[in-house]
């Protein structure tokens, strides 16, 4: 499934979303499946981390993964916009992720629901 692996930056990010969403259907239900199951295992396997920011991934803990797992699924499922922002190193007193979604639903009977947005994760 991963061929592939990112850079863990704004580009990279963006770069993977892209490729995901240039694929089949089945293929991206494959790939939210992983990710809303296996959420760490799906950002080492996709994005080039140091021992450090693996070690830092774990240490937030299963309730973040369990949090974060399902949001990218549901983006990814709906071909929702995902980005990665980072803030100034330089201008912070502590490392911290923030999660910002903003997502629109329309539902109509009888028709499928019109799905628009994304999240965007915020790294300090």
């Amino acid at each position: 499934m991963f061929t592939e692996k990112y850079p863990l930056t704004s580009p990279g990010v963006g770069q993977k979303i892209y490729n995901l969403y240039q694929k089949d259907d089945s293929e991206i239900k494959l790939e939210a499946d992983y990710v809303e199951f296996n959420f760490f295992d799906w950002i080492i396997s996709t994005f080039i981390l140091t021992e450090d920011q693996i070690v830092y991934l774990y240490s937030l803990g299963i309730e973040f993964a369990l949090n974060n797992g399902p949001v990218l699924a549901y983006c990814f499922r709906h071909r929702l916009e995902v980005t990665l922002t980072k803030g100034d190193i330089t201008q912070r007193s502590s490392k911290f992720i923030r999660r910002e979604e903003k997502v629109e639903v329309t539902a109509q009977p009888g028709q499928d629901d019109l799905v628009s947005g994304g999240v965007n994760y915020f790294i300090s």
